[in-house]
């Protein structure tokens, strides 16, 4: 697959723990999933690199995906664009799910979550320049679950 303007490429940083909590220890990593889509063609290929509970790389796994998979993740981006971000360093993890996500469309950011420890610096949610509902934090758990188990299927 060679990479081109139009190319998404979306990336999933899950995190065993920490992600969005100040303090001076920084979140605990568990798993990269990184998924290089070409709507033009509908293929994608998916890298799943995972990491131990001192975040050293333990293993990762590289494949194409089927292109039912590959017109499942574009569907997918196209439902997480669809929800507010902020991608400002110390914002709690509002969603959840110990998971930062980024999507660009070539070099050009398309949608970024990442929230970050902190530390000192943590912003209070009452200080965020977006704000979320149930609806949309239900929302970003189905698509962040949904992206993991479709890349999860094409090692299958």
């Amino acid at each position: 697959m060679g990479g081109n303007a139009q190319d998404l490429n979306i990336t999933l940083v899950k995190y065993r723990s920490g992600l969005g909590v100040p303090g001076i220890m920084g979140p605990k990593l568990g798993s990269v999933i990184e998924i290089k889509a070409q709507p033009e063609s509908k293929s994608a290929k998916v890298v799943k690199t995972e990491f131990n509970e001192n975040s050293v790389e333990t293993g990762k796994l590289e494949t194409e995906m089927s292109a039912e998979n590959a017109a499942s993740v574009l569907a997918l981006v196209n439902e997480l664009t669809e929800i507010p971000t902020q991608n400002e360093p110390g914002i709690p993890d509002v969603f959840g799910k110990n998971t930062s996500v980024f999507v660009r469309r070539g070099a050009q950011e398309v949608w970024a979550y990442n929230p970050g420890s902190g530390g000192c610096g943590a912003m209070d949610p009452e200080e965020m320049s977006f704000s979320v509902t149930n609806d949309h934090k239900a929302k970003f758990g189905s698509i962040v679950d949904s992206l993991s188990q479709v890349s999860s299927a094409s090692f299958q």
